[in-house]
């Protein structure tokens, strides 16, 4: 039986989808002071998912050995894609815990059309449009952000960037381990982004990319590491201007409450 977890002593990786999420939770998870959930993406407080684990408690998720561990570790994307999921902070709020959140943000354009190609890949029956207003949400960082401050200070925030992750994975981890006030002699022995940008390519380079692919997932890469080795559907110019319009105000918004880099991906 698992010992009873602190009420402080949870962990959410709350998204967002297709910014490193997996990548950031299995590097956590090597660390013996952080207890993984059985299920890396319980969405136990989302309500749309269509995924999850279903337990009646929260701590359920997590074999947690007090004498060893000191956070119970998730990552759930659903938490942070209102409006398709509402009330998600409320939930968490109202169970009476005090979670610390790590957030990962990454250029729009590129998360939206991630999130587009995985969607068609998932459900050849989904039609959404590419600039439909829940991958549009999904990349309006701070308005998700918000959802959550409506409850938890800004102290239990984490804000991280995938482009850091993906250039500096060890750094990234450093930073959460302060957050977490653990200490920093436990590191992943290999960093591995998981699910990279792959953007549309030409029919050869998509075959060697395949190829070149093999042998990694035949060293032991779980099904679904990578994103499939078809082309994906840009944004057009003018779809990347709408985007550009809804986003712009809270971009700012981000940039100046989170301090989030959002000039390299064209905000001002």
């Amino acid at each position: 039986m698992a010992d009873t977890i602190p009420d402080d002593a949870y962990v959410m990786i709350i998204g967002a989808m297709k910014c490193g999420t997996t990548s950031l939770y299995e590097y956590l998870k090597v660390h013996p002071a952080i207890c993984p959930a059985i299920d890396k993406e319980p969405e136990f407080f989302s309500e749309n998912q269509g995924h999850g684990v279903s337990v009646l408690n929260y701590a359920d998720l997590w074999p947690f050995n007090a004498a060893r561990h000191q956070y119970a570790l998730e990552a759930s994307t659903g938490y942070t894609k209102y409006p398709a999921e509402t009330g998600v902070a409320a939930r968490i709020h109202a169970y009476g815990i005090q979670p610390r959140f790590i957030y990962l943000v990454r250029n729009p354009f590129d998360r939206i059309e991630s999130h587009f190609d995985f969607m068609r890949r998932q459900d050849p029956r989904w039609s959404n449009t590419i600039t439909g207003t829940q991958l549009l949400a999904t990349s309006n960082y701070y308005l998700q952000l918000q959802q959550f401050r409506q409850y938890f200070p800004r102290e239990r925030l984490l804000v991280l960037d995938f482009d850091d992750l993906v250039a500096e994975p060890h750094a990234v981890v450093a930073r959460v381990y302060n957050f977490l006030r653990l200490s920093d002699h436990h590191f992943p022995k290999r960093y591995k982004v998981r699910n990279p940008t792959r953007r549309a390519q030409g029919p050869i380079a998509r075959l060697r990319g395949w190829l070149a692919a093999r042998p990694r997932r035949a060293q032991g890469s779980t099904a679904g590491e990578l994103e499939a080795h078809t082309a994906r559907v840009p944004l057009t110019d003018a779809q990347r201007d709408h985007v550009h319009a809804q986003l712009a105000p809270d971009m700012r918004r981000l940039r100046d409450e989170y301090e989030v880099d959002v000039a390299k991906w064209g905000f001002m």
